[in-house]
C-alpha cells in the first residue's frame, strides 16, 4: 500500500522538531516519491534543500535546490534557500548570481537584501553593503535578516552601537520565532562583547542558547569515542583493504568547532597551488557506507571486500576534486573528521590531516557565542562542551599512537592556534611544508585572496591573521566550572 502523504508529513515534521535533519530528509523525500501532486510539494522540496543545508550536506543541498529552481524559475523562496544554500558552501560568486536573481524578480525580498549585503561583506566591499542596507530602510523594509546583516557589517562601519541598540528593540517588540530571536540575541551578545560590555554579552547569549536547547547525550558520546578507541586497533585498520587512489592530493583540516581550523584552510588554501572544497560531508557518507556504522567503525574487517573500498575512496574524492578543482593539494575543511581518521586513514593513505588545537575555553567561550545552524548541539551548555572537548582530546592522542603503524603513509599533525596566531610565518611555513608545496608569501597575505569562507566573522575578513581572540576566556572565567568539572583529567591547570 502506498504511503499517507499526510502522515509522512506528519513524520517529517516530528523528525524536525526532534532535530533528526537525516531522518526528515529521508521522510521527506519518500513524500516526494509518492505524492507527485500535493500542494506542499514545492513547499516540502524547498525544505529539503534547507534540510541538507542544516545537515551539513552543503554540496547536495546546491544540487537539490538548483533542480527545484529549475523547475520553478521565478519562485522567490526557492531562489533565496539556493543563494543561502550557496553561501553555506562557500560558493559565493553563485550565490551573489542567485541573490541579483532574486532582487530582479522581487527588489523588496528582506532577507534577499540582507544576503546582498552580507556577501559583499565578505568580499570586502563593507560600504556598498551598508548602502544596501541604508537604502532599503529608506524605502521602509523592516525585517530581521536586515538587522543581523548589519550587526555583521557594524564592527567595520563604526555602527556598534546603533546595531545593538536596534535588535534589542527588535526583540523587545517580540512577534519572531525562536529562530529569529535566537538569531538577534547572539549577534547582539557578539557585538556587546566587541563593545567590552561582557556580563551583558554572556547574558545574551546565555538567553539565546537557552531558547534552542536541543538535545544531546553526553554520555552516549563518552561510550562512542570509548568503542572507537578499542576498535580502531593497528590490526583491525591494517586488516582493512587499501584502494588504488592513494589521495596524495587530499590535506584535512579537523578539529573542535570554532578552534582555529578555518585560520588553518586560509593560510593553505591561499597557496597558488592548493584549493579548498569548504566543508564536506563526503568522508561521514562514504564512511558510513563503507561500514554503516558511525564514526566508520569496522567491527569485522574481513567484510569490508576491496570493491568496497574502491567504492567509498572514489565516491569521496571525486566530490572533494569537483570542489577543489585542480590543484596540486585539496582541501577538506570539515572539524568533525577528527572521529573519522581510524578507517578514513585506510581510504585516503596517504592524504595530510592538520589538527587543530587551542586553549579548550577559549574554544568553549567561542562556541557559547556561536549560533551554529548545522547541529553541534553539545556547544548549548558548557557541561557537554566539557564531555565533547575531553572525548576529542583523548581520541586525537589515541591516533597519534596508532596511526604511525596502522597507516604509514597518512601524514599526522598538530597545529597549536595560539602558536599560529603569535608566530604566523614559521607556524605557515611549516604547514605549508607538512602539506608538499614550496612556500608562497601569499600564505600571509591569505586576507587579500579573496578565498573567503563563511565561518569567519564578517568584520574578521580581509585582515590576515586575527588575535582578537585568544586568551578571550580570562573576560569569562567566573562562568567556566561546568566546562572543567565536565572535563576532568582532562582540563586544563594553568
Amino acid at each position: 500500500m502506498a504511503p499517507n502523504p499526510d502522515m509522512l508529513l506528519r513524520q517529517g515534521q516530528a523528525c524536525v522538531n526532534a532535530g533528526d535533519h537525516a531522518g526528515a530528509i529521508d521522510i521527506y523525500t519518500r513524500f516526494l516519491r509518492s505524492a507527485p501532486s500535493h500542494p506542499s510539494r514545492l513547499g516540502i522540496s524547498i525544505r529539503v534543500g534547507q534540510l541538507m543545508m542544516l545537515a551539513g550536506r552543503h554540496t547536495k543541498s546546491v544540487a537539490h535546490l538548483k533542480k527545484v529552481v529549475d523547475r520553478n524559475t521565478r519562485d522567490t523562496d526557492a531562489i533565496y534557500a539556493l543563494a543561502q544554500a550557496q553561501a553555506f558552501a562557500s560558493m559565493l560568486a553563485d550565490a551573489t548570481a542567485t541573490v541579483e536573481r532574486l532582487l530582479a524578480i522581487d527588489p523588496d525580498h528582506a532577507e534577499g537584501i540582507a544576503r546582498r549585503a552580507t556577501l559583499l561583506n565578505y568580499i570586502g566591499r563593507a560600504e556598498e553593503g551598508g548602502a544596501v542596507l541604508d537604502e532599503a530602510a529608506a524605502r521602509g523594509i523592516r525585517h530581521w535578516s536586515i538587522e543581523l546583516a548589519l550587526a555583521g557589517l557594524a564592527p567595520g562601519l563604526g555602527r556598534m552601537e546603533e546595531s545593538v541598540d536596534r535588535m534589542r528593540a527588535m526583540v523587545d517588540a517580540g512577534g519572531l520565532d525562536k529562530q529569529e530571536h535566537a538569531e538577534l540575541l547572539f549577534n547582539t551578545g557578539y557585538l556587546l562583547d566587541k563593545l567590552g560590555r561582557y556580563d551583558e554579552a554572556w547574558e545574551s547569549v546565555t538567553r539565546g542558547n537557552a531558547l534552542e536547547p536541543g538535545a544531546w547525550d553526553a554520555g552516549a558520546f563518552t561510550a562512542y569515542i570509548d568503542g572507537l578507541i578499542q576498535t580502531q586497533t593497528p590490526g583491525a585498520l591494517r586488516a582493512l583493504p587499501e584502494p588504488m587512489d592513494r589521495a596524495s592530493d587530499v590535506v584535512l583540516i579537523l578539529g573542535s568547532p570554532r578552534s582555529g581550523t578555518t585560520l588553518l584552510e586560509q593560510i593553505i588554501a591561499s597557496h597558488p597551488q592548493a584549493a579548498t572544497a569548504g566543508e564536506l560531508s563526503a568522508l561521514h557518507d562514504a564512511l558510513l557506507g563503507l561500514t554503516g556504522a558511525p564514526g566508520g567503525a569496522v567491527e569485522d574487517p574481513r567484510r569490508v571486500r576491496p570493491a568496497d573500498m574502491i567504492k567509498a575512496s572514489g565516491a569521496y574524492l571525486s566530490e572533494l576534486r569537483a570542489r577543489a578543482g585542480k590543484a596540486t593539494r585539496r582541501i577538506d575543511k570539515s572539524p568533525p573528521n577528527w572521529q573519522l581518521l581510524g578507517t578514513g586513514s585506510r581510504v585516503l593513505p596517504e592524504a595530510r590531516a592538520i589538527f587543530s588545537e587551542r586553549d579548550p575555553r577559549d574554544t568553549a567561550i567561542s562556541c557559547v557565542f556561536r549560533h551554529f545552524l548545522t547541529g553541534n548541539h553539545f556547544t548549548k551548555r558548557l557541561d557537554w562542551l566539557g564531555v565533547y572537548l575531553a572525548g576529542k582530546q583523548r581520541l586525537v592522542r589515541h591516533w597519534e599512537r596508532v596511526l604511525p603503524e596502522a597507516a604509514p603513509g597518512l601524514r599526522f599533525t598538530r597545529a597549536v592556534y595560539e602558536n599560529v596566531v603569535a608566530s604566523p610565518e614559521p607556524e605557515a611555513r611549516r604547514l605549508v611544508e607538512f602539506a608538499g608545496l614550496e612556500w608562497d608569501d601569499a600564505c600571509l597575505r591569505f586576507g587579500q585572496t579573496k578565498k573567503i569562507v563563511t565561518t569567519l566573522n564578517a568584520d574578521q575578513t580581509g585582515k590576515g591573521v586575527y588575535t582578537g581572540s585568544a586568551q578571550r576566556w580570562r573576560r569569562y572565567e567566573k562562568h567556566l566550572e561546568p566546562l572543567l568539572g565536565a572535563m576532568g583529567d582532562e582540563a586544563p591547570t594553568d
